[in-house]
């Protein structure tokens, strides 16, 4: 088990001494701010850790993470594991089934992970943890430290749900709050009893999202049918990469001042991705793009 002493030395809190979760929960507010961002169309708050915080949040995360093993079915926030490796588990699939979690982060709260931080940590440090990693009893979407305990809240559950979808004869990932189903036969049975499941322990669906995909299934924006062996960009985001690093490749830089068109970054950053997923794509994707440049 990990003392304060220990545990106080790692995160360079030293001078500190260990006080109630209300009281460290008073000093994290005072080393962090909160920023606005749009996503999806839709603006969110975070919290975005300053100084000793921050610090202290990097150090914290690694040792959050150690003393327990994830599933092999959870892909977000994994090291060696991403967007690629989670579509890769689906690849060829006849049907797939994608199911999110409302509000995922506002779901994980100290009483979810304290049971698994008290067998670790002694409680001065689960003190820390709930005062300096949560805000208004919840994990906040920019700190450091909440994708681990996110992972360690949930970690039960994805045994859980692993083991419903293997007795169905199907795969079974996580990323992040996207939970997806892949096989040769997905029956409303499944969703039943996997909702049942999350609801029994008090998490909740964003019914809304919810998809059953009986043709051309896509994982995290990826094509894996039954006619591919790895993920595949979609055809459509593979056409508007071509003619665009096409257009590039001629006219250089000029080439974004025409209405309609991808900006620098989204072109790049898109063809970057590329380099991950489809490698032989890519290749002359970044060819373009090297020509692009040498236009003067």
């Amino acid at each position: 088990m990990i003392s304060w002493e220990q545990f106080s030395v790692r995160l360079q809190l030293g001078g500190l001494e260990p006080r109630a979760a209300s009281e460290w929960s008073t000093w994290a507010s005072h080393n962090e701010r909160s920023v606005s961002f749009c996503s999806k169309g839709r603006w969110r708050q975070a919290h975005r850790a300053l100084g000793r915080l921050d610090t202290a949040h990097k150090q914290a995360r690694s040792l959050l993470a150690t003393g327990w093993t994830p599933s092999e079915a959870v892909h977000g926030f994994i090291r060696g594991r991403n967007t690629k490796s989670a579509a890769a588990v689906h690849s060829g699939t006849r049907f797939a089934l994608a199911l999110d979690l409302k509000d995922f982060f506002g779901q994980v709260s100290m009483d979810r992970v304290a049971e698994r931080l008290g067998q670790r940590f002694d409680e001065r440090v689960c003190n820390w943890i709930e005062g300096a990693c949560f805000r208004e009893g919840t994990i906040p979407l920019g700190y450091r430290t909440s994708p681990v305990l996110s992972n360690l809240a949930f970690i039960e559950m994805d045994t859980s749900i692993q083991s419903v979808a293997e007795s169905h004869g199907l795969k079974y990932t996580r990323w992040v709050d996207d939970l997806v189903f892949s096989g040769d036969n997905i029956s409303d049975e499944l969703l039943t009893e996997v909702d049942g499941l999350l609801s029994l322990d008090g998490w909740t669906l964003n019914n809304n999202k919810t998809r059953f995909m009986r043709r051309s299934p896509y994982v995290l924006g990826l094509y894996v049918g039954q006619d591919v062996d790895r993920p595949r960009l979609p055809r459509q985001l593979k056409r508007k990469l071509l003619v665009e690093t096409f257009h590039f490749s001629r006219l250089g830089f000029d080439h974004f001042s025409h209405p309609g068109v991808m900006s620098p970054g989204r072109l790049f950053g898109r063809v970057a991705y590329a380099n991950v997923i489809e490698p032989e794509l890519a290749k002359l994707l970044n060819e373009r793009i090297t020509s692009g440049h040498r236009v003067k």
